[in-house]
């Protein structure tokens, strides 16, 4: 088995990855930097955490933080993999030429998202687009959390019509939002709507 994978795609199969992987380290991220990059190297060199599979999710990487992972790719603490999952596209090529591809999931294996929402958000229009942001945001209780899934849902629906010029560029809007999510204090309203004027009606 090799020490490092890297699997491309809508972030919203973290989940199914990490159910079917059991993994004992996973974490999503918004955007992964320097500083996220370190953490996971000083985790990855601690005696304890050997023979440990890490799963790491990010909507978007830095150039600086693919550079820091180099080396702990290069030299990992024997037993340790690592399976990076990042949109397409975003993987400097020396840092993809240490890593394989990781195979695609089982047939079958299901995601716990919102796709029922998220298919009814993007055959609607105008003013049924906003009662559906209405009723996502109605309960604050977990809110940021249900945003994060719609989001993910909304790209895996999407992800399916890559072909088409209005999902690509749907799909760029989306990983904008998500980079805006990892934000503090973020105008959820404000992003959905904005994903309800931008997105295309399929």
């Amino acid at each position: 088995m090799h020490h490092a994978y890297y699997i491309e795609g809508p972030l919203s199969a973290f989940e199914a990855y990490k159910t079917h992987l059991q993994p004992l380290y996973a974490k999503e991220h918004d955007r992964f930097g320097i500083e996220e990059a370190r953490a996971l190297i000083t985790l990855a060199l601690l005696k304890n955490f050997k023979d440990t599979t890490f799963l790491v999710a990010a909507a978007s990487i830095t150039t600086e933080a693919q550079q820091a992972l180099l080396k702990l790719l290069e030299e990992p603490q024997e037993g340790t993999t690592f399976l990076l999952m990042v949109p397409h596209g975003m993987l400097l090529p020396t840092l993809k030429s240490r890593m394989l591809a990781y195979p695609e999931l089982p047939q079958g294996s299901t995601l716990p998202v919102r796709l029922n929402l998220a298919v009814q958000f993007l055959k609607a229009s105008g003013k049924d687009r906003s009662d559906l942001i209405a009723k996502l945001l109605k309960d604050d209780e977990g809110v940021r959390e249900r945003v994060r899934d719609f989001v993910n849902a909304l790209e895996a629906e999407l992800y399916k019509k890559v072909g088409e010029p209005k999902a690509r560029q749907g799909l760029e809007d989306i990983a904008m939002v998500r980079q805006y999510l990892g934000d503090r204090s973020p105008s959820l309203k404000m992003l959905l709507e904005h994903l309800a004027v931008a997105l295309p009606t399929i």
